[in-house]
């Protein structure tokens, strides 16, 4: 267990496996263990490294009432410090994705790689889901944890997605759960960002994923994003939500690896 220490917040981070260094970065209210599908495997032939988010898991963050995608942008840039890392292949999911993304806009000459997955541009040029799913999305800040992963369930796992595979997650999140108002200062921060006018700036080959059954973030998100990056490579999967690497968990794993192998240093 490691921590970094920014001006207004102490980062935790930690590390698994050898290799080119991989960089993970999680979604919305969720710690880095809800890597647990994914970092195990990418471990195997690269260096892989996990941090907490502002308001997620054991990261501390001090007198903040928004958690803003550049700062979070910004405490990834300090981690691979801390770790010895001068540049690092980049995956994002979700809300990590956004973040992804704005590394890639700041800090273009850190980066190996970047892969999106299930994720939006931001601001106004974003699609929008249902109404019913953007209002759930807001009361979950008012709803016990696990009722709120139960209401979710629809919009974010795939229909085939067993339920003990939903339940495996929720017992992670669970157990990592951040307070309401950690969850409210992600979701702000996320209102008013947009990566969008600087998307073709990015040189990075990057792969987007997404799963078209998602109603959280929609699908046509992504196909947005891969139009607007020079050197990016779209895989859509019809039996996944947004929760893709625990619906199509081996065919996300293939697509990674052969990503980081074409672009390994």
């Amino acid at each position: 267990m490691a921590y970094v220490e920014r001006p207004d917040a102490r980062i935790h981070w930690n590390s698994l496996g050898q290799g080119e260094p991989v960089v993970l970065v999680m979604g919305l209210g969720c710690s880095l263990a809800m890597w647990f599908r994914v970092a195990p495997q990418l471990a195997r032939t690269h260096r892989v490294i996990l941090l907490d988010n502002r308001g997620s898991g054991k990261t501390q963050v001090r007198n903040a009432l928004v958690h803003r995608v550049p700062a979070m942008a910004a405490d990834i840039a300090a981690v691979l410090d801390a770790a010895g890392e001068p540049t690092a292949h980049l995956v994002g999911f979700s809300m990590g994705g956004m973040i992804a993304q704005q590394f890639a806009v700041d800090h273009p000459a850190r980066l190996r790689s970047l892969a999106l997955l299930g994720t939006h541009p931001g601001g106004p040029w974003a699609v929008q889901a249902a109404l019913r799913v953007r209002q759930l999305l807001f009361a979950k800040a008012h709803m016990s944890a696990e009722d709120s992963l139960i209401q979710m369930r629809p919009y974010t796992y795939g229909r085939r997605t067993p339920d003990a595979l939903f339940e495996e997650d929720a017992l992670i999140r669970l157990a990592n759960a951040p307070t309401a108002r950690d969850y409210q200062a992600q979701l702000f921060g996320l209102i008013y960002w947009a990566a969008y006018p600087q998307l073709p700036q990015v040189k990075a080959p990057t792969l987007v994923m997404h799963g078209l059954q998602d109603e959280l973030i929609p699908p046509a998100n992504a196909r947005l994003i891969a139009s607007r990056l020079p050197h990016a490579t779209l895989r859509e999967f019809s039996d996944a939500s947004h929760w893709l690497m625990t619906d199509c968990n081996a065919e996300c794993l293939q697509a990674l690896q052969q990503h980081l192998e074409t672009h390994r240093l």
